[in-house]
């Protein structure tokens, strides 16, 4: 029985309130246990991210195996290169943003960098470079992206999904970059049919931006505007190569 376009647009969104009700639940019940402290809201973020995965899995296979989508396996070298790829873009993009002051416009963001990247740095890679992507692949490519793929097809279920990823992230910074982000993941996911790709770009990429926050080791690039510019040129080819490179090994 063909389902209404209400019905589909509700069984696309359903997961993301799902999510958000659960995790903020969880996260009011953390506030009252744990105590207040640098580390203590990304320590709730990652507690509640990793309480939700055994459900956001689960729907994602029962999700698969109701497509009857292929068992492909997981390859190394594509697993390799998505990570390449996400991480050459983050940094790129995030001088493309750097570059138009995007950030200026955006005070929220400001906020979020305070909460996220000001604590201990095994925190943030814990919570910030697995758990989190892992439980965001989970919903927006596993299911938001499997499920607006069905509905609307390839191309218009990429573009949806990728929209819907940066509107969730509620800021004007993480609007564009995520919604750009998004589109390269959800091809990801497309390639390979699963969100393991996917997810490893995504983890890569969250490495990459904690590491330029909390240690030196982009600080070359900051140098002077040109040494940025021809970063951001270099990077951006490495990443449209590697972005080839996973579709051909990845299919």
């Amino acid at each position: 029985m063909k389902q209404s376009k209400s019905m589909q647009l509700w069984n696309l969104l359903y997961p993301i309130f799902l999510y958000f009700a659960a995790t903020t639940l969880l996260l009011y019940v953390l506030e009252l246990l744990l105590p207040k402290s640098l580390d203590s809201k990304l320590l709730r973020q990652l507690i509640t991210s990793a309480a939700v995965l055994p459900l956001l899995y689960r729907d994602y296979r029962q999700d698969k195996s109701r497509l009857q989508t292929s068992k492909r396996s997981v390859k190394g070298t594509a697993l390799l290169l998505s990570c390449c790829t996400g991480g050459c873009f983050a940094v790129a993009f995030n001088n493309l943003l750097g570059f138009f002051r995007i950030a200026e416009y955006s005070a929220s963001y400001g906020q979020i960098e305070q909460t996220f990247y000001m604590g201990n740095l095994l925190l943030e890679i814990a919570a910030l470079c697995i758990v989190i992507p892992l439980a965001e692949e989970l919903l927006y490519r596993g299911l938001v992206y499997g499920r607006a793929r069905e509905w609307l097809g390839i191309k218009r279920g990429i573009l949806l999904s990728a929209v819907i990823f940066g509107l969730v992230h509620m800021n004007l910074v993480q609007f564009v970059y995520a919604s750009v982000f998004g589109l390269l993941l959800a091809c990801f996911a497309e390639w390979g049919e699963h969100i393991w790709y996917a997810a490893a770009a995504h983890m890569a990429a969250n490495l990459t931006s904690v590491l330029r926050a909390e240690t030196g080791i982009f600080a070359w690039m900051d140098r002077n505007l040109w040494i940025r510019i021809g970063a951001t040129v270099l990077l951006l080819g490495l990443s449209g190569a590697s972005v080839r490179l996973v579709k051909r090994k990845a299919e």
